[in-house]
């Protein structure tokens, strides 16, 4: 009795991590789909020159970026070949941003 019982405890454990699995592919699909989302709102804040705008988004992204901050790094790769590349060219962008931001900075 207590061997079935233990097969039914880790089929429930398998299951549960897989969902739990399948949850975090999709929350971070949707992160880097936003975080891109973010950088378009960010470019066109600063082509209309809203201050406040830009730096409503530059906290999102930042927030975002840390979040996915595996993913943009290349340290995991995503499965799905469309997001890999959108991770890669959102840590493009993340790195290039934030190194822009520390020389402005500094000649300030």
């Amino acid at each position: 009795m207590t061997e079935k019982h233990a097969a039914e405890s880790n089929k429930a454990e398998a299951d549960s991590s897989a969902n739990h699995g399948k949850d975090m592919k999709f929350l971070q699909a949707f992160t880097l789909i936003a975080l891109f989302l973010f950088w378009i709102g960010y470019v066109a804040a600063l082509y209309k020159g809203n201050d406040s705008k830009m730096s409503g988004y530059s906290l999102l992204i930042v927030a975002f970026s840390l979040v996915n901050f595996n993913a943009l790094c290349g340290i995991t790769k995503i499965e799905n070949k469309a997001l890999n590349i959108l991770a890669r060219l959102d840590g493009v962008l993340f790195f290039a941003w934030a190194a822009i931001t520390v020389v402005s900075l500094l000649l300030k």
